[in-house]
């Protein structure tokens, strides 16, 4: 056991924070280094653990008509891993270049990186980051925990989220 691992060990035993400072962004384009605990983690998701790897497998890279394989720019994958590069949180953000937006989808973090606002400070250095050298205008998160973005910096958008309920429709409109 090398010093870094012991000083893991010791910093596991005494339930010391882990220094979030340590942890790099690398993006990826297969969900293949996600680990399953950090998506089954999110509440409140309206998909399965395993329609997010498909849907990720299936839209992170596209083919061109040479054949040859680019990452896509509208779909990102991210993962913030540790000194030793084992995943310990993921970021997928979509852009929408008509607008020039980023919509954060889904941040998952280990729980040993929650507190103090941290885990969402290193998230806003990172995306405000991507936004600046994108030139892009605007970041939205949607999220079901609107009180503690703002806590953050975010604020309640203009725009609304409306949802129409599939299960409980009625075959005439609700009149006014």
């Amino acid at each position: 056991m090398n010093n870094s691992d012991k000083k893991s060990v010791t910093l596991a035993k005494k339930g010391a924070t882990p220094d979030i400072s340590k942890l790099n962004w690398i993006r990826i384009h297969t969900s293949l280094h996600i680990p399953r605990y950090l998506i089954e983690q999110i509440k409140h998701k309206d998909f399965s653990v395993e329609d997010f790897f498909t849907y990720q497998d299936n839209n992170c890279i596209f083919q061109r008509e040479d054949g040859s394989f680019k990452l896509n720019p509208l779909n990102q994958l991210w993962l913030l891993v540790d000194e030793f590069h084992m995943p310990k949180g993921v970021l997928w953000f979509i852009v929408d270049p008509l607008s020039k937006n980023i919509c954060i989808q889904t941040f998952s973090i280990d729980k040993d990186y929650w507190g103090g606002g941290r885990a969402v400070k290193k998230l806003e250095e990172f995306v405000l980051e991507i936004a600046e050298k994108s030139d892009l205008k605007q970041i939205y998160w949607i999220t079901n925990y609107p009180k503690h973005s703002e806590k953050y910096g975010f604020s309640a958008s203009k725009n609304v989220l409306m949802e129409y309920n599939l299960k409980n429709r009625s075959s005439s409109p609700k009149k006014e």
